[in-house]
């Protein structure tokens, strides 16, 4: 569905967040007045009328008037799965999603899709430099934060580098003409309703079709299998067109172009990241892009805030800021950009019931063995595979807020050691999301922290 197609239908937005509005605000433009759904009313009739002048009143789920609705556009926050959402569809009514409108309407365009579980905005963020750096005007959208709604208002440009996620992802009908896959790890199984529902949801950005172009991580066991019939998957990272070599250079089909040591965000799956930004620059354009243009866009990229970053130093201990570690996955990689260095982490967060053993598995192989810290209000799950794993033994301690696991984090890390804040599970209800829980750690650590 087109966006001309869905003005000619009566129409409702469901989840009036940044995305939703962005929504709701393109489509009054365009005269076409929507029904506005969220289930929270009162927060999100104030977030719509500073946004959406003279726009109509905000109603919940249960007081729409489903019957006369064609087709209903909802936010990433709302899944697909709902009860309400099922039977709309059963009715004939059609579901769909700002970022499948956008895909649909900008198929002809040079487009770089990026997603997986973890690696997507750094990913993203490289591939944009990168192609910027060969001159190019690039338009850096999505999930990262710019709505893809954003681009109808806007002339054209070169080249579109989208993040998307699964979220995202689930509604898609084209497939863009170059899609990266950074990693595949069980994630948002709540919202999904299921480990295959996530992974089909995720992978239909690339399934949907027509076949175009595709680079997957090495690196990720489940992205390389379940997308081996890919007619056009090459693969990056520890081998393939852009790889790793044994020299610390990427090489792009054998020749150098960035020594991965220039890399200043630590951690092996950030320079698997850079290698996904290479692959995605070079399916765009069909070439290698320039070796200055890539190491331009490494000595440029200081991190992006939450993921695996150096807020900053106190009384010989570095505070490392991943709050949007939402899965074990993703605190693993962290766990192992800091070897051989004495560690406190901590952990916790919502439990959605993920399997839990890989990161118990690097806990314990850890060395110098680390000091665990679990936050509230979820963690015994956590403790008790912590305690019945391979190392018993691990110090493992338990933490009303941030603000207490920092303070015990301090008092049990030897100097020179790294405090990691990488929770492996989604933020609390009702805990304000990743970023705030970003704020409150670095206001714990008591550093101060210059912006991305």
């Amino acid at each position: 569905m087109t966006l001309d197609e869905l003005c000619d239908r009566r129409v409702a937005v469901w989840g009036l967040g940044q995305e939703g509005l962005a929504m709701a605000e393109l489509l009054l433009a365009r005269d076409v007045i929507p029904v506005l759904i969220d289930d929270q009313v009162e927060a999100a009739s104030a977030r719509a009328d500073a946004v959406l002048v003279g726009g109509p009143a905000v109603v919940d789920p249960t007081s729409a008037p489903w019957s006369d609705i064609d087709a209903v556009v909802r936010a990433p926050g709302v899944s697909r799965y709902r009860p309400e959402l099922v039977a709309a569809r059963a009715q004939g009514v059609a579901v769909t999603t700002a970022m499948a409108l956008w895909l649909e309407d900008f198929a002809d365009a040079r487009v770089v899709a990026i997603t997986g579980t973890k690696g997507k905005s750094t990913t993203a963020t490289l591939t944009a430099s990168i192609l910027r750096n060969e001159g190019m005007e690039v338009a850096l959208i999505g999930n990262i934060g710019v709505p893809v709604t954003d681009m109808y208002r806007r002339p054209p440009v070169d080249a579109y580098v989208v993040e998307v996620s699964s979220y995202q992802a689930a509604e898609v009908t084209v497939t863009p003409g170059v899609c990266v896959l950074t990693s595949l790890a069980p994630d948002h199984l709540d919202w999904h309703e299921g480990e295959e529902a996530y992974y089909r949801d995720k992978l239909r950005l690339i399934e949907a079709g027509p076949a175009g172009a595709l680079a997957v991580s090495a690196a990720s066991d489940e992205a390389v299998r379940r997308t081996a019939g890919h007619p056009g998957r090459v693969l990056f990272g520890p081998e393939g067109r852009v790889r790793l070599a044994s020299s610390g250079m990427i090489e792009l089909d054998g020749a150098p172009l960035v020594d991965a040591g220039r890399l200043r965000t630590p951690g092996r799956h950030n320079v698997w990241n850079l290698c996904g930004a290479m692959a995605g620059a070079l399916l765009l354009d069909g070439k290698a892009p320039a070796s200055h243009s890539v190491v331009d866009a490494v000595d440029a990229f200081e991190g992006l805030p939450s993921r695996c970053r150096t807020v900053g130093e106190r009384g010989g201990l570095t505070f490392v800021d991943d709050a949007l570690a939402s899965n074990p996955f993703a605190t693993v990689a962290s766990v192992d950009a800091f070897p051989a260095r004495g560690l406190t982490i901590i952990l916790g967060g919502a439990d959605r019931g993920v399997d839990l053993s890989p990161l118990v598995d690097a806990l314990a192989e850890r060395r110098p063995a680390p000091t665990v810290i679990v936050l509230q209000p979820d963690p015994q799950r956590l403790v008790d595979a912590l305690k019945a794993g391979p190392r018993p033994s691990l110090e493992v301690l338990v933490a009303a807020d941030i603000d207490e696991a920092v303070r015990a984090a301090v008092a049990s890390t030897a100097d020179g050691g790294v405090i990691l804040f990488s929770p492996a599970a989604p933020t609390p209800e009702g805990g304000g999301g990743y970023a705030t829980r970003s704020r409150q750690f670095v206001a714990a650590a008591g550093v101060d922290v210059s912006p991305a």
